[in-house]
């Protein structure tokens, strides 16, 4: 065997049995001080991106889509999507409480943290009504969350690799909570005049449509933030993000 292939074969064993970074260190389990602690940390100096724990870009957080659509039944009926588009201020999240984070994976995880805001920007494209009014157009939009209070969890699965055991966050849901919404979509009806009008409606009006919307809101973001929660506790065995 070559000093070559046994250089790389330390690698890799080192990258598989290697311990959750030391700096910052590690929490005790269920150590919700250190925990927030921690959480705070990666998210504001992190926000980037650390591959050391396998975390990706969170401030900004690429958006890929979040369709909307919702029936005639409600006064918000409209298709909607936003797309190729980021969110901004994961970095200015403070953590507010957790539960789970023990010893046993096989239970719900859940962590409740604090934003000043959420601000997504990019495409979009809707057609329908609100409030009986029409409304149509796609160009750039700005969606900004005020205050939100996110709540974000799932159920632990176990599983094992190479002889060690990692967690699967299954059944991942996310809830935001803003204390405030302003919406601004460019362009709508291709008509400036006609644009500024109805996003003056809308923004009159967001504390009866914003609930219309959550739940696809939610979904959207859901669907991206647990693509992240997973890389990350794929990068190592649960027990390695824990101190004893």
């Amino acid at each position: 065997m070559t000093i070559k292939v046994i250089v790389i074969l330390h690698v890799i064993i080192g990258a598989v049995l290697g311990a959750f970074p030391d700096d910052p260190k590690p929490c005790k389990y269920g150590d919700a001080d250190c925990f927030g602690k921690l959480f705070e940390y990666f998210v504001s100096e992190k926000h980037n991106g650390d591959d050391s724990i396998g975390l990706t870009s969170i401030d900004p957080l690429p958006i890929k889509k979040i369709p909307v659509s919702v029936g005639s039944d409600s006064p918000v009926n409209v298709d909607l999507v936003v797309y190729d588009g980021k969110a901004e201020g994961v970095k200015t999240l403070k953590f507010v409480k957790m539960k789970g984070f023990g010893k046993d994976i096989a239970v719900n995880h859940e962590i409740v943290c604090q934003s000043e805001s959420l601000v997504t920007t990019g495409h979009y494209n809707v057609t329908g009504k609100v409030l009986l009014l029409p409304v149509s157009g796609h160009d750039m939009c700005n969606i900004t969350l005020l205050k939100p209070t996110a709540t974000l969890g799932w159920t632990g699965v176990p599983y094992e690799k190479d002889g060690e055991t990692y967690m699967k966050p299954d059944k991942f849901y996310l809830h935001l909570e803003p204390q405030g919404v302003i919406v601004n979509f460019n362009n709508l009806y291709n008509d400036k005049a006609l644009s500024d009008n109805m996003n003056k409606i809308l923004n009159e009006n967001i504390k009866e449509i914003y609930p219309e919307i959550a739940n696809f809101v939610d979904k959207g973001f859901a669907s991206i933030v647990r693509k992240v929660i997973t890389k990350i506790f794929a990068t190592y065995p649960y027990e390695k993000f824990f101190i004893n």
